[in-house]
């Protein structure tokens, strides 16, 4: 665990670099857009795609503990089916919004190609196509049944401390998800910034991130894809060990990877997807604040 004064230090310097990010953003947001977007980007449009898969994987992961910690107290039924019943329903939700993400990309990529646009091209606040239904149903069934056998074979090997403790990580992994999606929601709604793919030929509906024009149904800052990205912090808290660091590691640098894609595929400023990457990281050290105390104070009440 990283002592107090470590933690302190780093989030001082994690700090700085935000803000003397968002300084350079203020001044060079346009034309940062303007010298590396590239809709044909195919670093891009990878991102764009696939980038947001550890926001649904957070919940789908935490559906299936719960159903294992459902099992685990099958002598209190009522409670075990409850829980067992509500697991099952978020990890299939959110298996199904995922695939339905990807499929409206994926569709979006066929029609770009189809009509000779830019690969990368596509609308980031509506759905811009979509899997037919029967291959829909196909890819969520399988994608479920796979994820729910891989998960439960590796909750199957924890013992029931271990399954309670990750009972409890699950639910502050899912307050966590839930709290930065609708920080993010809540932001882009309120801001309503145009993104730089919709700007007018003369920019001049460019507006800095430090002036919210309240909803205009435009939704660039922050960035989604940021923060869905950079959520993959959060699935560090289901791993031990090593696994964790690496876990750790990877979200930091997936959040990085698909921020920098957003810029160049032309679906945020540079401002948008440095603001929801450090204001994503601020919400998941509170969270892991939280859940670090309780799981302290858990284990020296069993002690």
């Amino acid at each position: 665990m990283m002592e107090e004064q470590d933690k302190t230090r780093w989030f001082g310097i994690s700090a700085l670099v935000c803000v003397v990010l968002m300084v350079i953003a203020t001044f060079a947001d346009l034309a940062i857009s303007n010298t590396v977007i590239d809709y044909g980007s195919w670093f891009g449009t990878f991102f764009q795609t696939f980038g947001e898969f550890p926001v649904y994987f957070v919940y789908i992961t935490s559906g299936e503990i719960a159903m294992t910690y459902a099992w685990r107290k099958k002598a209190r039924p009522l409670f075990a089916g409850s829980l067992a019943l509500g697991g099952f329903v978020l990890t299939a939700w959110q298996t199904k919004q995922y695939v339905n993400e990807e499929g409206s990309y994926i569709a979006a990529i066929q029609s770009n190609l189809k009509n000779g646009k830019p690969i990368g091209m596509a609308n980031s606040d509506s759905a811009a196509g979509a899997l037919p239904v029967a291959a829909n149903i196909t890819v969520t069934l399988i994608l479920l049944v796979v994820i729910s056998i891989l998960v439960q074979l590796w909750l199957a090997k924890k013992s029931d401390a271990q399954i309670a403790q990750l009972m409890l990580v699950a639910v502050f992994a899912t307050a966590t998800a839930w709290f930065a999606s609708q920080a993010n929601a809540t932001l882009k709604q309120d801001w309503g910034r145009v993104r730089p793919y919709e700007l007018n030929k003369a920019q001049s509906d460019f507006t800095s991130w430090l002036h919210p024009n309240g909803i205009t149904g435009h939704k660039s800052f922050p960035s989604g894809h940021t923060m869905a990205a950079t959520l993959a912090i959060v699935l560090s808290w289901f791993a031990t060990g090593k696994a964790r660091q690496r876990w750790f590691v990877f979200g930091i640098l997936w959040g990085a990877l698909v921020g920098l894609s957003r810029v160049r595929i032309g679906a945020h400023f540079f401002s948008d997807v440095t603001f929801s990457f450090f204001l994503t990281a601020l919400i998941i050290y509170i969270f892991a604040e939280l859940i670090t105390y309780l799981i302290n104070k858990r284990e020296a009440i069993l002690q």
